[in-house]
């Protein structure tokens, strides 16, 4: 409840780390400021109602969301995170935190309360950690792109992150972080080593260090691993991720490639959608295991558009200098249709390739700035799930009938079932390894729907929920866990699989299993008093 909590009543703690990018915080409550101190920073750095940048900075990227804040900090560095969110306390504002504004539901949106924008923390550079290490170290305000960027030209290295380039890293690496490199290398946050986050343990916010490497069973030791996978507006504010210098090297050139096949052909040919969506998660199923011998370096997105649309779409990416394991993997995914695949040239939900043929060699840089699906800033829905096993029929023919059917006055061209290749290196960690538990599945769904009016909100949030409960309806309208399916991705948040202060809310069992009674305990050391909070975020045990 929006303020709910004050400081007055807590024991006071002192100290709060006002390190700079390239030092590494050094303990739970720092070492450079007392954490009660105020200092005044230009005022333009707090944006009030009135100030001409006010409602730009009140909206993420989903124009579904905007809010009415007290005020909006623009934070410039650690002591500036920590005056400001003291100073909310003070005040019994609630504070969100908003890294690169991407989040697909409102959880950053704060009427009356303050939004602690970190778009101005971007760094990315060498570091050393607590212990002394060397690290590669990301502020929380950086986007994919800074990253991307800066690992690359400076050290030649890169993160198995997202593809959208926009997207910030203060969010997405602690859902997990996932990216077209993520088969061979694993998730982002199988290479994180610590991360820095003002937490506000005893009602005074401090820095705390949380390393990899803290004793086992420690408090610290519990924050760094919830880190793994357990959320963004959870825990505190984070500053600044670390990770090992030993983080994967990209490849020097991969393969693109781009290739449809037209819904005017396969409305006339319903067994050939049928044979492609089995044929994909068929190849799926024997390319995905933790130690796949050849397939490692293939990522590829099936995009399963609406009719209106024109074009089901491959995309692929191939790490290999030689191309015919990707022609190998394209031949098996058309075995069997009688339609056959043309190149795809225009947009089909985001990612595509403006090229003229069916797959081109590029250096890896330039590839990922081709293979760029942040779109345009719009309305948009999101759901997810997790899938262990191949497609089974009846999901086929829903994903088919929910495809190919219309909605009077409604624009369903930006709506689709996006299937991600998954699984091989991200395989090989156990499920409570790090916070995100989906260790074993070979595909990851994300159903996107996109528009501009907002008098169609409820008929497209509508349709997605429809198609979703009916793919899932013998598992209860859900993705189950540890069935064919396992779950939804915490950073495709969806408020559909229930919200906080709801009985048994889906969300908690679905994102994380069975690690979310130790995110249960760790929320309550770190943030017992539910300063953080959102409508899908970890609650108290005994909530």
């Amino acid at each position: 409840m929006e303020g709910a909590f004050s400081r007055r009543g807590f024991l006071g703690t002192a100290g709060a780390a006002a390190a700079g990018l390239s030092a590494g915080s050094t303990g739970t409550a720092g070492t450079a400021a007392a954490a009660g101190a105020r200092r005044e920073l230009p005022e333009g750095r707090s944006v009030r109602p009135g100030d001409p940048r006010y409602r730009t900075l009140g909206q993420g990227f989903n124009q579904r969301w905007r809010s009415s804040p007290a005020y909006i900090r623009l934070v410039a560095d650690e002591a500036d995170a920590v005056c400001e969110l003291n100073r909310a306390l003070d005040h019994g504002l609630r504070p969100t935190v908003r890294g690169g504004g991407h989040c697909y539901e409102g959880f950053v949106d704060n009427d009356g309360g303050v939004i602690l924008d970190l778009g101005m923390m971007r760094g990315v550079a060498a570091a050393t950690d607590k212990l002394g290490r060397p690290t590669y170290c990301v502020e929380g305000g950086a986007t994919n792109w800074d990253v991307y960027t800066t690992l690359f030209r400076a050290y030649a290295v890169t993160l198995p992150a997202g593809s959208c380039y926009s997207v910030g890293a203060g969010g997405h690496i602690c859902g997990g972080g996932f990216g077209l490199l993520s088969r061979r290398h694993g998730l982002t946050v199988d290479h994180l080593v610590q991360v820095d986050v003002v937490t506000v343990r005893g009602g005074t916010a401090v820095v705390t260090s949380a390393h990899r490497d803290d004793g086992e069973g420690s408090p610290e030791a519990d924050l760094f691993w919830a880190h793994t996978g357990g959320g963004g507006g959870n825990f505190g504010v984070v500053l600044r991720y670390h990770f090992a210098v030993g983080v994967p090297e990209p490849p020097p050139r991969v393969w693109l490639s781009s290739v449809a096949w037209p819904w005017g052909e396969l409305v006339e040919r319903p067994g050939d959608f049928e044979t492609l969506v089995r044929n994909f998660g068929a190849f799926m199923a024997e390319h995905s295991g933790p130690q796949e011998p050849t397939y490692q370096g293939l990522f590829a997105i099936l995009k399963l558009t609406h009719r209106s649309n024109g074009n089901v779409v491959l995309v692929s990416q191939w790490d290999g200098d030689d191309p015919a394991p990707l022609d190998a993997f394209l031949a098996a995914v058309e075995r069997g249709m009688v339609t056959r695949s043309v190149v795809q040239t225009h947009s089909a939900g985001g990612l595509f390739l403006p090229y003229p043929e069916k797959r081109r060699q590029l250096p890896w840089f330039q590839a990922t700035m081709t293979l760029n699906p942040s779109g345009d800033n719009q309305r948009g829905k999101y759901k997810s799930a997790y899938h262990r096993e191949p497609f089974s029929r009846a999901q086929i023919a829903t994903f088919w009938d929910w495809l190919v059917r219309d909605v009077e006055g409604v624009d369903l061209t930006k709506t689709l079932v996006q299937i991600d290749s998954y699984g091989c290196r991200i395989n090989t960690r156990g499920p409570a390894e790090t916070a995100v538990p989906q260790r074993d599945s070979i595909m990851k769904l994300q159903y996107q729907t996109y528009w501009t009016d907002e008098a169609q909100d409820a008929d497209h949030l509508a349709y997605l929920g429809g198609l979703y409960r009916d793919v899932y309806r013998e598992t209860g309208g859900v993705p189950e866990v540890d069935t064919a399916t396992d779950g939804a991705y915490v950073n495709y948040p969806d408020v559909d699989l229930g919200t906080a202060g709801q009985p048994d809310p889906a969300y908690q069992r679905l994102y994380y299993k069975g690690n979310y009674p130790r995110l249960q305990r760790t929320k309550a050391y770190w943030d017992g008093a539910e300063v953080f909070h959102h409508a899908q975020s970890i609650t108290l045990p005994g909530a």
